[in-house]
């Protein structure tokens, strides 16, 4: 994972965008159906999420981290009283979300792994939310792994 800073350009990804807005749509059992394929079909392929974190002080001063050296991050309580890792399609939404950070708090660009290894080192935390309040997609362990292993097998 890649700390963030203004001077980078984190692009929108436009289709996610477009299949995330689709999936709120009111739509057909088939269309719904055929939003997900596609959503499923597209996380497939190098999607970058943007996260706030805390990295441990020995940390600090590198661009690049692993999820092993983060001391903390907000975590969310959910209706169902389980614990998730909020993540973001964009800084844009997560400066929304977020619009001051904390002492010690920096942006990070995450991949699918980054998530996979977050959630594999925080065991009390189920799944990531993305774009929590908006989205709300949730993406566990299990469905990331998935996710990674098709990449792998279509590069």
């Amino acid at each position: 994972m890649k700390k963030y800073t203004d001077a980078m350009n984190m692009t929108a990804d436009r289709r996610l965008e477009k299949l995330l807005l689709q999936r709120r749509a009111p739509l057909s059992q088939d269309g719904m159906h055929s939003v997900l394929q596609d959503l499923t079909l597209h996380m497939t392929t190098d999607v970058t999420f943007a996260a706030a974190v805390f990295p441990k002080k020995e940390a600090l001063s590198k661009i690049e981290i692993t999820t092993g050296e983060i001391d903390r991050a907000d975590i969310m309580l959910g209706t169902d009283n389980e614990r998730y890792f909020p993540v973001f399609t964009t800084i844009e939404r997560l400066r929304n979300w977020k619009p001051a950070l904390k002492e010690g708090e920096y942006f990070y660009l995450m991949k699918k792994e980054d998530l996979l290894e977050f959630l594999q080192n925080n065991p009390l935390t189920a799944a990531t939310v993305v774009n929590p309040g908006e989205d709300g997609l949730l993406l566990y362990r299990m469905q990331l792994q998935n996710l990674i292993q098709v990449q792998k097998e279509n590069a």
